[in-house]
């Protein structure tokens, strides 16, 4: 099989190319040249240096594709709205027309949970969980506007909702929380410690390729999660712990600190640089609320398991962040 992927150079989209490229032939979409070129030599696969926006390298991209797994996306708690409806809405519609065009028999389009979000607990969400109409941010808005973009699309299509995706090149989760540790102290926005899902890039990929590659019906959506709730402290000091560091965590209170983290995300708004908050209404509720996934439906319809356990995961993870650092 003929795999397009587009975001190749981001962590999920290069876990698929490295995992798979000698069972399918594999074409991918970056910006980032110097990983895409790299990524291509060291896999045999094909990089196209192109954006979603040039749709004429779109249509170019998706020639002789059996399917699309389209990953690229603006992935983060803060910017600018008209950059989160490029990227992640106009984007999403645009290699959809062009996988269209091209005829291409199956497209998967990698969405988030955070669709789900409203800053309140909930556990073992299903899929069926009504969306909106407000939503936690302009991220998880324009992924479910792209969505409907995939849902409304004349294609065989399959939607995933992956919770917490890490693993050797993660820019978005670990990095962010390893940055913020202060003389072997970490400060978290709440003490209630929540039951979260992650997974393990690798794992996603395992899905992504699920989808791809065996008939599932069209229109399909699937929670994906590595099936392992776990509180988040927990998940924190495995990280540590692995990578040999003295961590001690601290907490603040929620209910005090929320209204000034929302004060200050209202001012940094108003102010024309637009400068990200040093924490985010969004990233602050993860700590708090309750938020786990039910897999039941990727487990029988896709044949979905993970493979790679958190542990393993994190163990891979701390591997791949000591040798950047050596």
């Amino acid at each position: 099989m003929k795999l397009l992927v587009t975001g190749g150079t981001g962590m999920l989209g290069q876990a698929i190319v490295r995992k798979y490229h000698t069972q399918h032939s594999i074409r991918f979409l970056g910006r980032n040249q110097v990983i895409g070129k790299q990524l291509a030599s060291s896999t045999h696969s094909e990089f196209v240096c192109a954006d979603l926006q040039q749709q004429a390298l779109l249509l170019d991209a998706c020639q002789d594709i059996d399917a699309v797994i389209h990953c690229a996306a603006l992935s983060s708690p803060w910017g600018k709205h008209r950059d989160f409806v490029l990227s992640n809405v106009e984007g999403t519609e645009n290699i959809l027309q062009a996988a269209t065009q091209n005829k291409v028999k199956q497209f998967v389009h990698i969405s988030t949970p955070s669709v789900y979000f409203n800053f309140q607990d909930k556990m073992m969400i299903k899929e069926e969980e009504p969306l909106g109409p407000v939503f936690c941010n302009d991220y998880a808005q324009t992924k479910a506007w792209g969505e409907k973009k995939v849902l409304n699309s004349t294609l065989n299509t399959v939607i995933l909702r992956p919770r917490g995706i890490f693993g050797p090149y993660d820019q978005a989760i670990l990095p962010r929380i390893l940055a913020v540790i202060r003389h072997g102290v970490l400060w978290l926005p709440s003490g209630r410690n929540p039951i979260v899902d992650l997974t393990y890039v690798d794992n996603v990929a395992d899905a992504a390729l699920l989808s791809a590659v065996q008939p599932v019906a069209s229109k399909s959506v699937f929670n994906i999660t590595n099936d392992e709730p776990m509180p988040m402290q927990t998940v924190l000091q495995n990280l540590f712990s692995t990578l040999q560091q003295t961590v001690q965590i601290k907490t603040l209170p929620y209910p005090l600190i929320a209204p000034i983290i929302r004060m200050n995300e209202w001012c940094c708004r108003k102010l024309p640089t637009l400068p990200e908050p040093k924490l985010t209404r969004y990233t602050a509720a993860l700590f708090h609320y309750h938020q786990t996934l039910d897999i039941t439906k990727a487990k029988n319809q896709l044949g979905y398991k993970p493979q790679v356990s958190i542990k393993e995961g994190i163990q891979r993870y701390a591997q791949w962040y000591q040798h950047q650092a050596a």
